[in-house]
């Protein structure tokens, strides 16, 4: 998957802010049908604050009283403890935003492997007791890090996102820019992530919400690349 400089790629799924990315110079990775923009020329501090578009990567939801024991039928490490987020060993990330529903995003590498074969395994006639949801269809992904991060999110979330009142792993279900979102916390070492998840019909008004917030403090869109960097 080699990444190259252009305008996106002709694929059958293309994320909301492909033209946002392209004006930014993005160069991108093709991922399965889709392509996710990994170098950007706007080059902010991730440290600091910066917005990385993930919309592209896979991700499904589970719901129904019985998907705590599915998904541990199918291998992730995951207790029914809602509004709390549960790294996985491959990277990617299980949300439990109620007993009966979890939402799970994939690694960074994009391998949607685990995930497609969720999708055409999946028999109501096992009786589970849960389903999945295309939350890939459904919810626009993106990462916003760095310090000044909840700062930014101040001027649009009722929620205190500050480090010491909101900690790594926690999840808020509350609305963003006036809009419902899930905000997710996973730091990528020493850098807090907070990943935000909100109806994708309404994803350009959103990150442009974010980066006119985010300007305050010098932040911009920075590429998936940036992102993996972080350790």
């Amino acid at each position: 998957m080699s990444d190259t400089a252009a305008s996106p790629p002709l694929t059958r799924a293309r994320t909301p802010l492909a033209h946002i990315l392209a004006e930014r110079g993005a160069h991108w990775r093709t991922l399965g049908d889709t392509a996710a923009a990994t170098k950007l020329s706007t080059s902010p501090a991730l440290d600091e604050l910066a917005i990385v578009d993930l919309s592209p990567l896979p991700r499904i939801g589970f719901k129904g009283r019985g998907t705590i024991e599915a998904m541990r039928a199918r291998g992730l490490l995951v207790e029914a403890e809602p509004n709390r987020l549960f790294p996985q060993d491959d990277g990617s990330l299980c949300l439990v935003l109620a007993p009966s529903e979890v939402l799970i995003l994939s690694a960074f590498d994009g391998n949607e492997s685990r995930f497609s074969e969720w999708e055409q395994t999946f028999r109501l006639d096992d009786e589970e007791c849960t389903y999945p949801l295309p939350r890939r269809d459904s919810h626009a992904w993106l990462a916003v890090t760095g310090r000044r991060a909840p700062a930014m999110f101040a001027k649009l979330c009722g929620v205190d996102l500050r480090l010491g009142k909101f900690p790594n792993h926690a999840i808020a279900q509350t609305s963003v820019a006036r809009i419902n979102a899930i905000v997710a916390r996973s730091d990528r070492g020493e850098t807090p992530v907070f990943h935000l998840l909100a109806d994708i019909a309404s994803a350009l008004y959103l990150s442009s919400c974010l980066l006119d917030a985010a300007r305050e403090y010098g932040g911009e869109f920075a590429g998936l690349d940036r992102l993996e960097s972080l350790t």
